[in-house]
Protein backbone atom coordinates (compact mmCIF):
# COMPACT_ATOMS: atom_id res chain seq x y z
CA UNK A 1 0.00 0.00 0.00
CA UNK A 2 1.31 3.42 -1.36
CA UNK A 3 0.39 6.97 0.34
CA UNK A 4 0.19 9.15 -2.31
CA UNK A 5 1.15 12.89 -2.30
CA UNK A 6 0.75 15.99 -3.81
CA UNK A 7 3.31 15.08 -6.71
CA UNK A 8 1.18 11.91 -7.77
CA UNK A 9 -1.69 13.93 -8.41
CA UNK A 10 -1.21 13.59 -12.19
CA UNK A 11 -1.15 10.08 -12.12
CA UNK A 12 -3.95 9.88 -10.15
CA UNK A 13 -5.87 11.83 -12.27
CA UNK A 14 -4.57 10.24 -15.54
CA UNK A 15 -5.57 6.75 -13.72
CA UNK A 16 -9.43 7.68 -12.77
CA UNK A 17 -10.04 10.03 -16.39
CA UNK A 18 -11.95 7.33 -18.14
CA UNK A 19 -14.68 7.42 -15.60
CA UNK A 20 -15.27 10.92 -14.42
CA UNK A 21 -18.73 10.97 -13.10
CA UNK A 22 -17.69 7.85 -10.69
CA UNK A 23 -14.63 9.77 -9.83
CA UNK A 24 -15.84 13.28 -9.00
CA UNK A 25 -15.18 12.69 -5.41
CA UNK A 26 -11.48 12.09 -6.32
CA UNK A 27 -10.81 14.72 -8.09
CA UNK A 28 -13.15 17.35 -6.62
CA UNK A 29 -11.23 16.60 -3.20
CA UNK A 30 -7.93 16.66 -4.67
CA UNK A 31 -8.20 20.06 -6.16
CA UNK A 32 -9.98 21.28 -2.89
CA UNK A 33 -7.45 19.79 -0.12
CA UNK A 34 -4.90 17.97 -2.30
CA UNK A 35 -3.45 14.88 -1.02
CA UNK A 36 -1.23 16.56 2.33
CA UNK A 37 -4.26 17.37 4.54
CA UNK A 38 -5.48 15.92 7.42
CA UNK A 39 -9.30 15.58 5.80
CA UNK A 40 -8.12 14.07 2.89
CA UNK A 41 -5.90 10.88 2.50
CA UNK A 42 -5.37 8.65 -1.06
CA UNK A 43 -3.70 5.25 -0.83
CA UNK A 44 -2.92 3.26 -4.02
CA UNK A 45 -2.48 -0.64 -3.90
CA UNK A 46 -0.32 -3.39 -5.48
CA UNK A 47 2.19 -2.20 -8.13
CA UNK A 48 -0.02 -1.11 -11.23
CA UNK A 49 -2.76 0.18 -9.05
CA UNK A 50 -5.11 -2.57 -8.81
CA UNK A 51 -7.14 0.00 -6.64
CA UNK A 52 -7.42 3.48 -5.06
CA UNK A 53 -9.02 4.27 -1.91
CA UNK A 54 -9.90 7.59 -0.61
CA UNK A 55 -10.68 8.99 2.51
CA UNK A 56 -12.47 11.94 3.23
CA UNK A 57 -13.25 12.57 7.56
CA UNK A 58 -14.21 9.13 8.43
CA UNK A 59 -15.59 7.60 4.46
CA UNK A 60 -13.87 5.27 2.59
CA UNK A 61 -14.46 5.06 -1.54
CA UNK A 62 -12.78 2.74 -3.78
CA UNK A 63 -12.09 3.06 -7.52
CA UNK A 64 -10.49 0.79 -9.69
CA UNK A 65 -10.10 0.75 -13.49
CA UNK A 66 -8.76 -2.91 -13.35
CA UNK A 67 -11.46 -5.45 -14.85
CA UNK A 68 -10.39 -7.62 -11.62
CA UNK A 69 -8.70 -6.08 -8.80
CA UNK A 70 -6.77 -7.98 -6.28
CA UNK A 71 -9.29 -6.66 -3.62
CA UNK A 72 -7.35 -8.24 -0.03
CA UNK A 73 -5.15 -5.97 0.54
CA UNK A 74 -8.02 -2.68 0.45
CA UNK A 75 -9.80 -5.30 2.42
CA UNK A 76 -7.19 -5.58 5.59
CA UNK A 77 -6.33 -1.94 5.57
CA UNK A 78 -10.11 -0.97 5.49
CA UNK A 79 -10.99 -3.44 8.35
CA UNK A 80 -7.89 -1.03 10.10
CA UNK A 81 -10.06 2.04 9.70
CA UNK A 82 -12.78 3.44 11.66
CA UNK A 83 -15.48 3.89 8.67
CA UNK A 84 -18.89 5.09 8.71
CA UNK A 85 -19.57 5.26 5.06
CA UNK A 86 -18.18 2.90 2.22
CA UNK A 87 -18.68 3.48 -1.37
CA UNK A 88 -17.76 2.35 -4.85
CA UNK A 89 -19.66 1.15 -8.31
CA UNK A 90 -21.80 -1.02 -7.27
CA UNK A 91 -20.78 -4.15 -8.67
CA UNK A 92 -17.25 -3.44 -7.14
CA UNK A 93 -18.79 -2.87 -3.18
CA UNK A 94 -20.70 -6.24 -3.92
CA UNK A 95 -17.28 -7.96 -4.00
CA UNK A 96 -16.12 -6.38 -1.24
CA UNK A 97 -19.39 -6.55 0.91
CA UNK A 98 -18.47 -10.32 1.95
CA UNK A 99 -15.37 -9.22 4.53
CA UNK A 100 -17.74 -7.33 5.92
CA UNK A 101 -20.90 -9.61 6.59
CA UNK A 102 -22.78 -7.34 9.30
CA UNK A 103 -23.10 -4.34 6.65
CA UNK A 104 -25.37 -4.38 3.50
CA UNK A 105 -24.96 -2.72 0.47
CA UNK A 106 -27.66 -0.21 -0.38
CA UNK A 107 -27.61 0.39 -4.13
CA UNK A 108 -28.79 3.76 -5.98
CA UNK A 109 -28.43 5.32 -9.49
CA UNK A 110 -25.77 7.69 -10.72
CA UNK A 111 -27.05 9.94 -13.21
CA UNK A 112 -25.87 12.95 -15.41
CA UNK A 113 -26.96 16.15 -16.07
CA UNK A 114 -25.27 18.13 -19.41
CA UNK A 115 -25.76 21.96 -19.27
CA UNK A 116 -27.10 21.41 -23.04
CA UNK A 117 -30.10 19.41 -21.56
CA UNK A 118 -31.24 21.18 -18.26
CA UNK A 119 -34.61 21.89 -18.55
CA UNK A 120 -35.10 24.89 -16.08
CA UNK A 121 -38.31 24.88 -13.64
CA UNK A 122 -40.71 27.87 -13.44
CA UNK A 123 -39.68 30.59 -11.08
CA UNK A 124 -40.21 29.59 -7.62
CA UNK A 125 -43.24 30.59 -5.58
CA UNK A 126 -41.03 30.78 -2.10
CA UNK A 127 -37.67 32.54 -1.23
CA UNK A 128 -34.65 30.23 -2.10
CA UNK A 129 -32.06 31.32 0.03
CA UNK A 130 -28.55 30.56 -0.42
CA UNK A 131 -26.76 28.52 2.62
CA UNK A 132 -23.45 29.32 4.38
CA UNK A 133 -21.57 28.36 7.45
CA UNK A 134 -24.08 29.95 9.38
CA UNK A 135 -26.97 27.68 8.40
CA UNK A 136 -24.58 24.45 9.73
CA UNK A 137 -27.22 23.88 12.66
CA UNK A 138 -30.12 24.42 10.77
CA UNK A 139 -28.45 21.83 8.02
CA UNK A 140 -28.03 19.04 10.52
CA UNK A 141 -31.37 19.33 12.16
CA UNK A 142 -33.18 18.74 8.75
CA UNK A 143 -31.04 15.99 7.88
CA UNK A 144 -31.85 14.30 11.37
CA UNK A 145 -35.43 14.36 10.23
CA UNK A 146 -34.60 12.76 7.49
CA UNK A 147 -34.64 8.15 7.29
CA UNK A 148 -31.75 7.81 5.29
CA UNK A 149 -29.78 10.59 6.58
CA UNK A 150 -30.44 10.24 10.61
CA UNK A 151 -28.05 7.97 11.97
CA UNK A 152 -24.19 9.57 11.51
CA UNK A 153 -26.09 13.09 12.06
CA UNK A 154 -28.18 11.83 15.39
CA UNK A 155 -24.57 9.74 16.56
CA UNK A 156 -22.22 11.90 15.39
CA UNK A 157 -23.57 15.74 15.45
CA UNK A 158 -20.28 17.24 16.71
CA UNK A 159 -18.28 15.76 13.96
CA UNK A 160 -20.96 16.56 11.13
CA UNK A 161 -21.62 19.99 12.65
CA UNK A 162 -17.97 20.39 12.33
CA UNK A 163 -17.79 18.90 8.79
CA UNK A 164 -20.41 20.78 7.34
CA UNK A 165 -18.91 24.17 8.78
CA UNK A 166 -15.60 23.69 7.30
CA UNK A 167 -17.39 22.42 4.16
CA UNK A 168 -19.10 25.61 3.80
CA UNK A 169 -16.14 27.80 4.41
CA UNK A 170 -14.72 26.03 1.74
CA UNK A 171 -17.12 27.39 -0.71
CA UNK A 172 -19.33 24.55 -0.98
CA UNK A 173 -22.80 25.96 -3.23
CA UNK A 174 -25.91 25.11 -1.70
CA UNK A 175 -29.47 26.03 -1.20
CA UNK A 176 -32.56 25.69 1.30
CA UNK A 177 -35.88 27.03 1.63
CA UNK A 178 -36.71 27.93 5.65
CA UNK A 179 -40.65 28.38 7.16
CA UNK A 180 -40.43 30.36 9.99
CA UNK A 181 -36.58 29.96 10.80
CA UNK A 182 -36.38 26.09 10.23
CA UNK A 183 -34.92 24.58 6.99
CA UNK A 184 -37.26 22.77 5.10
CA UNK A 185 -35.84 21.76 1.74
CA UNK A 186 -32.29 21.96 0.70
CA UNK A 187 -29.57 20.74 -1.55
CA UNK A 188 -26.07 21.61 -2.25
CA UNK A 189 -22.97 20.28 -4.29
CA UNK A 190 -20.12 18.25 -3.34
CA UNK A 191 -16.55 17.66 -5.11
CA UNK A 192 -16.54 20.48 -7.62
CA UNK A 193 -13.88 20.10 -10.25
CA UNK A 194 -13.52 22.38 -12.78
CA UNK A 195 -15.76 21.21 -15.36
CA UNK A 196 -18.78 19.19 -12.72
CA UNK A 197 -19.74 18.24 -9.64
CA UNK A 198 -21.70 15.93 -7.38
CA UNK A 199 -25.16 17.07 -5.82
CA UNK A 200 -25.90 15.62 -2.40
CA UNK A 201 -28.10 16.20 0.54
CA UNK A 202 -31.15 16.68 -1.23
CA UNK A 203 -33.48 16.52 1.65
CA UNK A 204 -37.10 18.28 2.38
CA UNK A 205 -38.60 17.66 5.43
CA UNK A 206 -41.31 14.97 5.94
CA UNK A 207 -43.78 17.39 6.90
CA UNK A 208 -43.45 19.67 3.69
CA UNK A 209 -43.23 17.22 1.22
CA UNK A 210 -45.52 16.93 -1.95
CA UNK A 211 -44.91 20.39 -2.29
CA UNK A 212 -42.44 21.40 -4.87
CA UNK A 213 -39.85 22.66 -2.87
CA UNK A 214 -37.16 20.01 -4.06
CA UNK A 215 -37.81 21.09 -7.30
CA UNK A 216 -37.57 24.30 -7.13
CA UNK A 217 -34.23 24.46 -4.66
CA UNK A 218 -32.63 22.00 -7.18
CA UNK A 219 -33.74 23.72 -10.07
CA UNK A 220 -31.84 26.88 -7.92
CA UNK A 221 -28.41 24.81 -7.65
CA UNK A 222 -28.19 23.40 -11.37
CA UNK A 223 -28.91 26.89 -12.94
CA UNK A 224 -26.33 28.42 -10.44
CA UNK A 225 -23.53 25.55 -11.03
CA UNK A 226 -24.18 26.18 -15.07
CA UNK A 227 -23.94 30.05 -14.79
CA UNK A 228 -20.59 29.51 -12.54
CA UNK A 229 -19.03 27.79 -15.39
CA UNK A 230 -19.69 24.10 -14.63
CA UNK A 231 -20.85 21.75 -17.61
CA UNK A 232 -22.03 18.86 -16.07
CA UNK A 233 -23.70 17.35 -12.72
CA UNK A 234 -24.24 13.96 -11.15
CA UNK A 235 -26.13 12.56 -8.16
CA UNK A 236 -27.38 9.28 -6.73
CA UNK A 237 -30.66 8.11 -6.00
CA UNK A 238 -32.59 5.56 -5.03
CA UNK A 239 -36.46 7.08 -4.30
CA UNK A 240 -38.31 6.57 -7.67
CA UNK A 241 -40.31 10.21 -6.58
CA UNK A 242 -37.01 11.80 -6.70
CA UNK A 243 -35.69 9.98 -9.76
CA UNK A 244 -39.00 11.50 -11.23
CA UNK A 245 -37.56 14.71 -10.20
CA UNK A 246 -34.20 14.56 -11.51
CA UNK A 247 -35.33 12.85 -14.67
CA UNK A 248 -37.70 15.86 -15.14
CA UNK A 249 -35.00 18.25 -14.95
CA UNK A 250 -32.80 16.93 -17.57
CA UNK A 251 -31.00 13.63 -15.76
CA UNK A 252 -29.98 10.61 -17.52
CA UNK A 253 -29.36 7.63 -15.20
CA UNK A 254 -25.97 6.51 -16.73
CA UNK A 255 -24.70 3.49 -13.96
CA UNK A 256 -25.34 1.89 -10.51
CA UNK A 257 -23.21 3.32 -6.97
CA UNK A 258 -23.61 1.30 -3.84
CA UNK A 259 -22.73 2.63 0.24
CA UNK A 260 -22.31 0.31 2.97
CA UNK A 261 -22.61 1.87 6.57
CA UNK A 262 -21.08 1.26 9.79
Amino acid sequence: MQVLTNQDIPAVLQYIAGEKEVNLFIEGDIELYGLESDVVNLYAFGDDWDCLVLRFYENFLITSNKAQPDLQPVVEFLKKQTMLCLSAKESLLLDIQQYFPASKVQGTYLCRLNKQTFKMEASADRDIVKLGPSDAQAIIDLYKQIEEFAKPYIEHESEKLKQTKETYEKGCLGFGIFNNGQLVCMANIAAKTQSGAMIIGVATHPSYRKRGYASQVMSRLCSQCFTDGLSFLCLFYSNPLAGAIYHRLGFETIGRWGMMKF
